[in-house]
């Protein structure tokens, strides 16, 4: 199999060859990638590590990112961080935006709301052209954590009971930007990518951030809309959820969803296994590797054992991509990384 069939048979449930791979991992981690297996280029150490995905991106050509006083930048959103150093790299840190104090809609129509416009997405077709033997992947749409960084998780929160008006409006405003987005990269590809993956959190360690009917009345409606011009386009619609959200999971196959992503284990209720067996007949699972516990602080056989009980699980009925549950962090062992990629270990049968 190429790795697009691979990847696809996987999304389909079926078994593939071998178990596909997908890697998510800090700039970081990715430089000393580059050192330890001597390569040039991205595609050069996914190619080393038999990495069966690949991503693209438009060319962003609108406003530079803007610098405000104590080393705070603003991206295009309005998002404002400032980065930090850490042991072991660099971390943004989201500050207060403009957005933290309105109290109106008004207010929020004020805002410089960005435009698609702002991508020039016709070059994402020689990216595609690429890769004609990958599976590729178009991500970073979010409609929930962004917006919730925008305006400021608590306040969003209490949009949603004191003032839904707002909330709505602001999800409405994302949700339209990437719908938007996503048309354009499916033409300007003449539909080339096979997997779009949207990303929002719902989920804490314990439990889900908002109740059940409050995500049926905010988030789902929103997401349906992207999900249906994904598929409008023949691609299959990747969703990424950290924490505990199994209680939604019934919901996002309900809305369309074809993958699942990150599957972060050590959340209550997201024991892989268990997941297999009550979902694993309407959903394709994509990472589970523990990147909160396994990779950091695992040894390299505990990390081996890992995979294998993945794809044992996850994998069971074939619909799985291995990949970690989390980008890979800096302080994440190099023997560690390619212990995971091991090609021996994706065989079912390994």
């Amino acid at each position: 199999m190429t790795s697009r069939e691979r990847v696809l048979a996987a999304v389909r449930r079926e078994a593939p060859d071998r178990t596909p791979a997908d890697y998510k991992g800090e700039p970081e981690v990715e430089n000393c990638l580059a050192d330890r297996l001597g390569a040039s280029s991205r595609d050069e150490i996914l190619d080393r590590l038999e990495i069966d995905v690949r991503r693209i991106e438009p060319r962003y050509a609108g406003p530079p990112v803007k610098w405000l006083e104590g080393g705070v930048f603003e991206d295009y959103w309005g998002i404002r961080s400032k980065r930090l150093e850490a042991s072991h790299g660099t971390y943004d840190q989201h500050v207060e935006t403009a957005l933290f104090r309105a109290t109106s809609v008004a207010e929020l129509k004020r805002h410089p709301w960005p435009t698609p416009d702002f991508f020039d997405h016709s070059v994402m077709l020689g990216q595609c052209e690429r890769y004609p033997e990958h599976a590729v992947l178009y991500e970073g749409s979010d409609l929930f954590t962004r917006p919730a960084i925008l305006r400021g998780m608590e306040n969003l929160l209490l949009d949603m009971v004191e003032r839904p008006e707002l909330a709505h409006f602001i999800f409405e405003k994302f949700t339209a930007f990437y719908c938007e987005d996503l048309t354009r990269a499916l033409e300007a590809t003449r539909g080339g990518f096979q997997l779009y993956c949207e990303w929002s959190d719902f989920g804490t360690q314990q439990g889900l951030l908002i109740s059940v009917p409050m995500w049926r009345e905010f988030c789902a409606p929103y997401l349906k809309r992207l999900i249906d011009v994904c598929h409008s386009g023949g691609v299959k619609f990747m969703l990424h959820s950290c924490g505990a959200i199994r209680q939604l999971v019934p919901d996002f196959i309900a809305l369309g969803v074809d993958i699942l992503d990150p599957i972060q284990a050590a959340a209550k209720g997201m024991d892989p296994a268990g997941l297999q067996r009550e979902f694993g007949s309407s959903l394709c699972f994509h990472g589970g590797v523990d990147t909160q516990t396994t990779l950091p602080f695992g040894t390299p056989q505990d990390v081996r054992n890992a995979v294998r009980d993945r794809v044992a699980t996850l994998g069971a009925r074939g619909g799985y991509i291995i990949a970690p549950g989390h980008n890979i962090q800096p302080d994440t062992p190099m023997e560690n990384i390619l212990a995971m990629y091991e090609s021996a270990l994706r065989s079912r049968a390994s």
